[in-house]
């Protein structure tokens, strides 16, 4: 019918999770599609056929070609935090809005963090193996092997790489322990750190003073294997380090090599270089290094919160508003595409 607008369409590019909450708010938004593709060229065949406003994607890569293929492409909504796998600068020069649901699930991650610092701290893992194949055989504390001896968090200096929305959830909970609690960020002040509970400090301070090294920051080219020989050389033979951002953020063979010549006492990762992991990588080889298989923000209430955040997000933008969680805020502005 002739000067009716018609209905937006919103393509998903790939599987992930929503509430039925959530998918009412999508389907009042716009027409929502499920592309199931397994290629690039499946997604820019996709696209070009539905034409979309939005394209919601967590881990399928959005290139300037998808977003050629789509006249009507307002925005690039990634379900989660990490948006790496999104061409960034061709959605800036396009007048694109990149967004991501920062926030909804760092309680998760931070809850996570810690149980990761808490397993390798307390030796959780050697402790429930050594019962379980039946070698706790007396009652005396003296008699648990060395290896068995944990540390406390009580105390102990926590460094905190990122200090954002996760970054000072892991603060607070640090503070719990009365921990110290230093922090490197380059994008915050030592007023706006302080807030947060934390020190601001160097990153070689940081890296040389702390007992757990904590990353939460995003996969970008500064960050691109940030904690390399180098790094690890400077922390403590006794600290932890914990991966729950990306696994790039960390040289991969670095960290290997750190591991098998005690640099430092051991790891705990969520996150890798390839994921899924092989089973041949040498970090499964390790007993101080624990891994989980990057479900760090993959709580229920987590994954609630962001289908939620997705779904408004996509509301708001088909509203013609700005959403709430723009990535290219600044990239935007400089070339005055920024609609408000």
């Amino acid at each position: 019918m002739s000067g009716v607008k018609a209905f937006p369409v919103i393509l998903c590019a790939d599987r992930f999770y929503m509430t039925e909450e959530a998918m009412n708010i999508l389907r009042k938004a716009g027409k929502v599609i499920w592309a199931e593709c397994k290629s690039e060229s499946d997604l820019i065949q996709k696209v070009r056929e539905t034409k979309p406003e939005v394209i919601i994607s967590e881990y399928f890569r959005v290139t300037s070609q998808v977003m050629d293929a789509s006249p009507n492409l307002k925005a690039i909504v990634v379900w989660g935090v990490g948006y790496n796998h999104i061409d960034v600068e061709a959605a800036s020069k396009r007048g694109i809005y990149v967004v991501n649901t920062r926030g909804s699930n760092a309680e998760s991650v931070a809850e996570h963090v810690f149980g990761l610092i808490l397993c390798l701290a307390r030796k959780i893992l050697k402790s429930d193996n050594f019962v379980r194949v039946g070698k706790w055989i007396t009652p005396e504390e003296s008699r648990l092997p060395s290896e068995l001896v944990a540390n406390d968090l009580y105390g102990k200096t926590i460094g905190i790489i990122g200090l954002g929305a996760v970054g000072s959830c892991v603060a607070r909970i640090a503070r719990g322990f009365n921990m110290r609690i230093l922090a490197y960020d380059p994008y915050i002040s030592v007023e706006v750190a302080k807030e947060r509970g934390a020190e601001l400090v160097g990153l070689e301070e940081l890296l040389r003073e702390s007992d757990f090294v904590t990353l939460h920051v995003a996969l970008t080219k500064e960050t691109n294997g940030m904690i390399s020989t180098r790094e690890l050389n400077l922390m403590k033979p006794t600290a932890y380090l914990i991966n729950t951002s990306r696994g790039p953020v960390i040289d991969e063979e670095a960290l290997i090599k750190a591991l098998k010549e005690k640099k430092i006492a051991g790891a705990g990762l969520d996150v890798f270089a390839k994921e899924p992991i092989n089973l041949d990588n040498p970090l499964l080889k390790f007993d101080n290094v624990i891994v989980t298989p990057h479900c760090a923000g993959n709580s229920k209430e987590a994954l609630e919160a962001t289908s939620l955040a997705v779904g408004e997000e996509v509301a708001r933008i088909l509203k013609g508003q700005v959403p709430r969680n723009l990535v290219n805020r600044k990239q935007l502005e400089e070339v005055g595409s920024l609609r408000h």
